[in-house]
This record gives structure tokens, sequence and C-alpha cells, in this order.
């Protein structure tokens, strides 16, 4: 069930603005040999290195760019049910049962973005201290580093599950004296050897693609670097913030003005992760009230799964900068506290009860889940589609497409120009034509605006027809939420047997 829906109809959504600027990253690769990190824009190279070698293999299309996240958001689900032996089997598999159907995990599942990968190692992390709670061994003393270096290889966040990790493992060791001795003895029988063996491969791999494959040593002093602008952005949200679900400030008022107050006062409670929770994973939002015990009581791994979540998701709520695809890395352990909490109701309520309340909360989940990913994946009231491309974007990409597609010399042939002031995912798209030109402000236009296509800000239609010497078809169209209609221009001569039987929308006054 969770392959079916993240790779069927696979590239139906149009490409997201993130996964142009990933599919171009993968272009520049192929150029340069490697990926050049950079720590003040984007994330860990893992996720580009890993898209290179789909491209290469499957050819450079969405669908190709999507299926690796594809299939390790639907390895992920498997991971999931691996915790029967530590967790029950009736916690397992209806935890992954409501991570396979969950709108929000399908939903970004579908998309080639990092959050996808950090959730996979966050709970291969997690399975890992389960193994070693229940007996040293070496399969689980790997795995736990490795999902430390797949953290770090994939997105700079990890130091906040981490910093989690540590503080929930503190409060599970420190209230319980069986915790404690637990621990001590964990430590004591570790595997040493390879423990070390795990660390050399781990540092080994992020010296490996930090480094562009050892041809751009500077990108090891990103993993350093990057904290200073990702911190920077994550206090001033960069246009992203989420004020309407802000609850309070953390600073008085009178305090506001003084020294690092101010700064403090960017950090304040905000409720937008329980709101999507709310319009959407049901089934993960009865977890977050489930896991309320388990903070108190329950086995050892329940309790530090729910001190590990709340600390989570109280420092996501604090940071100003949200996206709602974070919620992926926040809302995963509510899914087994969820179930866990589920299956505690059984014994005491009976079966009957919790079959209807389980039925109700993953119907809900399903249904959502189909309608976003299926129906509505680029309507702007769905929280979920966050500045996502429009499927009407294809009117202008698509007849480009199409006379690429039968005519192939046309591809070092064809000359665009593209006038809008944001216009990711184009490039990528029209990646395989030589000839664009990107210009994002009026002054920056070419003198000559005549190319094979043209795509403008619909208001600028008489200004870009005025620099027009030539027939050309048009269409208006909409790239995504938050930019206006757009207009494109097809040149006539080039593009008449793509739009067979119509004449030109626009002809020059010298040509009438």
């Amino acid at each position: 069930m969770a392959a079916v829906v993240r790779i069927v109809c696979l590239d139906l959504k149009p490409p997201h603005f993130d996964e142009g600027i990933n599919g171009w990253w993968c272009d520049e690769m192929a150029k340069k040999g490697y990926y050049a990190y950079d720590p003040s824009n984007y994330h860990g190279p893992l996720h580009f290195y890993v898209l290179f070698a789909f491209l290469r293999v499957f050819g450079r299309n969405l669908w190709a760019l999507r299926l690796p996240v594809a299939l390790v958001g639907t390895a992920t689900v498997g991971l999931v049910v691996a915790f029967r032996r530590y967790l029950g089997a009736g916690v397992a598999f209806l935890a992954g049962l409501a991570l396979a159907i969950s709108p929000g995990y399908v939903f970004y599942n579908r998309y080639s973005i990092h959050e996808t990968w950090l959730v996979f190692f966050l709970i291969l992390f997690f399975w890992s201290l389960c193994r070693l709670s229940a007996g040293v061994d070496k399969l689980a003393t790997w795995t736990l580093v490795l999902s430390v270096a797949g953290m770090i290889l994939t997105k700079e966040t990890y130091v906040i599950h981490l910093f989690a990790t540590f503080l929930a493992g503190i409060l599970v060791v420190v209230t319980g004296p069986a915790s404690r001795s637990r621990a001590l003895h964990l430590w004591r029988h570790l595997d040493r050897i390879a423990l070390l063996g795990s660390a050399l491969v781990g540092v080994g791999l992020i010296v490996l693609l930090y480094s562009g494959t050892f041809l751009n040593f500077a990108g090891l002093r990103g993993l350093v670097e990057t904290f200073t602008p990702w911190t920077k952005t994550g206090m001033e949200a960069a246009g992203h913030a989420k004020t309407q679900y802000d609850l309070f400030s953390l600073v008085p008022n009178g305090l506001v003005a003084m020294g690092p107050f101010a700064k403090l006062q960017a950090f304040r409670p905000n409720w937008y992760w329980i709101k999507l929770l709310t319009v959407y994973e049901w089934f993960a939002l009865a977890g977050v009230v489930l896991s309320l015990p388990y903070l108190f009581t329950g086995r050892r791994a329940l309790r530090f799964l729910a001190a590990y979540a709340w600390l989570t998701l109280i420092a996501y709520s604090l940071i100003p900068y949200k996206t709602p695809w974070c919620v992926i890395s926040i809302a995963w352990p509510f899914f087994f506290l969820g179930a866990a909490g589920l299956v505690c109701l059984r014994r005491l309520v009976g079966l009957v009860p919790v079959v209807v309340v389980a039925t109700v909360l993953l119907g809900h989940d399903a249904w959502s889940m189909f309608r976003l990913n299926f129906k509505e994946y680029d309507n702007p009231r769905q929280m979920y589609a966050y500045v996502q491309t429009f499927r009407d974007y294809r009117a202008f990409v698509g007849p480009i497409l199409r006379e690429i597609t039968l005519h192939p010399p046309l591809k070092t042939e064809l000359k665009g120009n593209i006038l809008l002031n944001s216009y990711f995912p184009i490039p990528w798209t029209l990646g395989d034509v030589s000839h664009i030109g990107y210009f994002d402000r009026e002054e920056s236009w070419p003198k000559n605006l005549d190319a094979d296509f043209i795509a403008a800000p619909d208001e600028s239609t008489p200004e870009v027809e005025a620099g027009l010497t030539r027939p050309y078809f048009e269409t208006t169209f909409r790239l995504r939420d938050g930019m206006g209609l757009c207009r494109a221009f097809f040149q006539y001569e080039r593009f008449k047997d793509v739009f067979p039987g119509r004449q030109p929308d626009f002809v020059p006054d010298q040509t009438q």
C-alpha cells in the first residue's frame, strides 16, 4: 500500500520550486563532476548524489527525480513495521498503516526534497536504540552511527533532533533507576570494534560527499559555517513566518528593548504544527494527546519517544521559520505513540470502541491523502501545497516539450526569453533547451525580445508586444501561488504544427 500511493502517477504533480532547484543542482553536477556544497543556500549533499545517480540511470525526467524519495518513503514504512519486536506487533503495524496513508507523508514522499531522508534516518536511529536496548548488537551499532551520519549528510536541522534525543535520554535515565543501570550496562558492553568501524565509515562518507568527492574541500568548512546563515534564516523566518498562529511572547514587554531579550522576542510559542495535524493528520493528532501519559510512565522506549517528540515539537514551534514539509520531521513519533495509546486503550475499554476510533482516524487520513495527492495537489487552499507550481504551467512548457520531442535537433536551436522575477522550476523543466535567457527585472530585458517562446507577467503584455516583430500564439498561465497571471508567447512559424489550424493571436503592425 505504501509503495502504491507513493509511486503511482508519481509525475502527476508539477515540479515544485525547490524540486526545480534540486534538479538544476544535478545539472550543475553533470557539468562540474561534483556537488559544490554552499552552506548559505541549500542542504546536505546526500540527496543530490542520489538524485544525480537516478537521473543518469533513468533519464532526465520528473519521475526519475522523485523516485528515490518515494522509495525511501516506502522503506520508512517498512522500518516502522520492523519495530514489532520492540514495541509489539499491534503498535508497529498500526503505526505503519497510519504512516503509509498519512496525507503529509505521502505528499512529501512524492516530492524530491530532503525531509524524507531525514525522517528515515531519525526512525532508523530510534530503531537502533531499541535494538541496542534489547541487547548489545553489532548491526544496531552500525545503524546507530550511520543513521547519525545520514542526518548530517541530509539537513542542518539534525542538530535540533540530536539535542532533543540527548535531553530525552537524560530524562529517561534520571527518572528511572533501572534505566540508569541499563544504560551503564550497554555502554560497558558496547562492541568497540563495531563502534570504531561504523564511526570511520560514517566520517568517511561525510568527508567524501561534503568535499565533492575530494574535488571541493572548501565544502568541508560548510559543516560548521552552515549554522550561521541557517540560524539567521530560522530567526528572521525569510518570509515563512506563520505569525497568525503565535500564542504569546516569551519576553515581557518591559524587557523587549534590553540587549539579548530583543532577539529572544522572535521566539514565540506557535501552534502552526498542531493546526496542520488538525486539518490532515488525525492519527498523529491522537498521538499528541495519547503521548502525555508516556511522559511519566510506560516502557522505556515509549517514555523516551514521548519526551523526544515533545521536545522536538516545542523547538520547531519556537523557531519563527516554518515550512509545512518540516511537519514530517516532527510528527513521526506521534504515530508510534498514537498506536501505543490505542493498543493500551483496548485493554481498558475493549476492542470495539478502539476499532471505531481507529477507523475514524485512519478513514479521515486516507480520504485526505487521496484528495490532496491525486486531486488538489496544486490547490493553494491546501496547506501542504505550499508555493506549489500550478498544473496550468504546462500551458507554457507543454508546447515546448512537445516540439523538442517531435524535432530533437530543436533542443539546440530554439531560443527563449523568460521575463519573470521568479521562474523555477522552468529552468530545470526546459533544461534540455540550450538557449534560454532569464531576466528577472524589466530593466534587464534584452533589446530584441523576439524569440521562439517567451514568458512574461500578464500585465507586461503591452510592453512585450511592442518589442515583437513576428506573429505569435499567446496563452495565459499561472506559475504558482503568490505570483500574478503570466502570459506565454509562441512564435507562429515555429509552433504552428503544435497548434494545428490555429491563427496567431498577435500580429505586429508592420506585417498586417
